[in-house]
């Protein structure tokens, strides 16, 4: 805080020319700093609202997300009369409802060899000479190993197997304490995976353990064979596992599940209405008793909002033959805004025209492209919209970089704001001192000439 000497020394004005000088800085700041003032509390408003919003947009996102691919909207259930001789799993939307028969009579198997027993993996096998080993997978190409005299181990030959990645691993197995054997097995099964050997070492063509072999079912009264216990080329859409081969009939019913569908519509539902909760809050126009919204006369908001709820109120961009618009599975919104399920025209439509339903929402496509012009769907149309107010260039983006830019716009006006008024604060100042001064020699003055007309002849004090 400035100090005013001349007042301290009881000269001058005896003005407090300090407080002066402050009340004329902040009266010329006021305007301009009411300005800031207000334009920051917009901004403020604008950054918490923008964020609010993009974060609303995000979670709805989500929703639609769901709905998109046909995929994600098949809904099935698999009966399986003997899950521990083979278990099913969906793969994709391929899968339709129906009823299969199969009978496992055969396992695909590896081709397992084995060297003869050694008693050490590290010892030299073949004293003083080289050793080549030569197997084939399939009708492949016939692979050699070759070992020169001295480094002739089990370790050796395995780890030389492993690195010719020809489809066979080898392992060194101690099958009893001081006894070792080397592993060869084919890393998939099939007849077409069969190892031979071609130019044998450590008698391992005479130890074949297990014999390649295909996995031999019947398929709808149909004998099926395959290089796999996974099978996923049979029934479209499912994968089956192989587990155990007993010849007897196995049956496989797969049924769409229209309760699932039913909670995923529901949940979605509720999605929309917390969306638009949310908007509505940040778009609330100041009352008795409510503040106003973040963003209450935002354009962008209340665009935002009709382009979604046109999509989900309209006909669908892929309308089905008998559904084509949400209002058709009982989704609809009252009088408030508020969007309701009417659970028995649900029931009924998925019952009913599952498919229609499925169509309405992601047009029967999986992993479609946001640039593709083909029929989207409910979802797919509501997601390509929220990409794109969420792009890096897109709306929202634009919001977020137009408040930072006049966040530090204002800060940069505060500033400059804060120069002039210490120039002006010195100015006043510089102006006070000068008056004191000159009002300081006035009173100099009168008093010398008070003293001099005191000391003056015939004055009454002199009488």
């Amino acid at each position: 805080m400035a100090v005013d000497y001349l007042k301290s020394l009881g000269i001058g004005s005896g003005l407090d020319t300090t407080e002066l000088v402050s009340a004329m800085v902040q009266a010329e700041r006021a305007p301009s700093q009411a300005s800031i003032d207000r334009r920051a509390a917009a901004a403020e408003l604008s950054i918490s609202g923008t964020a609010k919003l993009k974060s609303a947009l995000q979670t709805y996102k989500e929703a639609f997300d769901g709905l998109n691919d046909a995929n994600e909207f098949t809904f099935n259930t698999i009966l399986n009369s003997d899950t521990s001789s083979v278990t099913t799993r969906i793969l994709n939307s391929d899968v339709e409802a129906g009823s299969h028969t199969l009978v496992i009579n055969q396992l695909a198997a590896k081709s397992i060899f084995v060297s003869d027993t050694q008693a050490s993996k590290d010892a030299d096998l073949t004293p003083g000479q080289p050793l080549t080993f030569s197997f084939q997978v399939g009708s492949g190409a016939i692979n050699t190993v070759s070992l020169a005299s001295g480094n002739v181990t089990l370790n050796n030959l395995s780890e030389a197997i492993n690195d010719l990645d020809v489809g066979v691993s080898a392992r060194v197995v101690e099958v009893s304490p001081g006894a070792f054997k080397m592993f060869l097995e084919s890393e998939e099964t099939g007849v077409s995976n069969a190892i031979t050997i071609v130019s044998d070492a450590l008698n391992m063509s005479s130890n074949l353990v297990q014999t390649a072999q295909d996995a031999l079912i019947d398929y709808q009264g149909v004998s099926i064979s395959r290089s796999s216990n996974q099978i996923t080329d049979l029934i479209p859409g499912l994968e089956l596992s192989l587990t155990k081969s007993l010849g007897s009939s196995i049956n496989i019913r797969i049924e769409e599940d229209s309760t699932r569908a039913k909670e995923k519509l529901i949940s979605f539902v509720d999605s929309i209405n917390q969306f638009n909760s949310i908007m509505k809050a940040l778009t609330a126009v100041e009352t008795d008793g409510n503040e106003a919204g973040e963003l209450k006369s935002d354009s962008t908001v209340r665009d935002i909002q009709v382009k979604l709820r046109k999509i989900l109120l309209d006909e669908s961009s892929s309308a089905g033959s008998v559904i084509t618009r949400l209002s058709d599975v009982g989704i609809s919104v009252d009088r408030y805004g508020v969007f309701q399920i009417n659970e028995t025209k649900l029931d009924s439509a998925l019952s009913s025209h599952y498919d229609d339903v499925q169509k309405i929402f992601s047009a029967n496509t999986n992993n479609q492209s946001s640039y593709s012009k083909s029929a989207k769907g409910i979802a797919g149309d509501a997601l390509e919209l929220i990409d794109n107010y969420l792009a890096y260039d897109g709306i929202i983006s634009n919001k977020q970089i137009a408040n930072s830019k006049l966040a530090t716009s204002l800060l940069s006006e505060e500033k400059k704001l804060d120069e002039k008024m210490a120039a002006a604060e010195e100015k006043y100042a510089a102006k006070f001192v000068l008056m004191n001064k000159a009002i300081a020699e006035m009173n100099s003055l009168k008093e010398y000439l008070d003293n001099q007309l005191k000391n003056l002849p015939f004055t009454a004090n002199n009488n």
